[in-house]
């Protein structure tokens, strides 16, 4: 289920910011844009994984919970 709470705002950056680099390099500069993608889409409170053994798991994870609510956050992020 999609966040009840994520804003037109959050959407926006999901769609602007995450989007274009999502399939991109996972490294340290970057893992905190996955993270804070998959706390707004879930409404949890992760925080930036200790090792970057748990890197590519934490990009894939919020690749799939983008990939699942794509339609709604574009929605959200273009209602009037």
């Amino acid at each position: 289920m999609l966040n009840p709470n994520l804003t037109k705002s959050d959407a926006g950056w999901l769609l602007n910011v995450f989007q274009p680099m999502r399939h991109g390099r996972i490294a340290g500069n970057t893992i905190g844009t996955f993270v804070k993608a998959t706390n707004l889409i879930s409404g949890k409170n992760l925080s930036v994984p200790s090792c970057g053994c748990e890197y590519k798991t934490q990009a894939a994870i919020a690749n799939s919970y983008f990939d699942q609510y794509k339609s709604e956050i574009e929605k959200l992020a273009n209602a009037v």
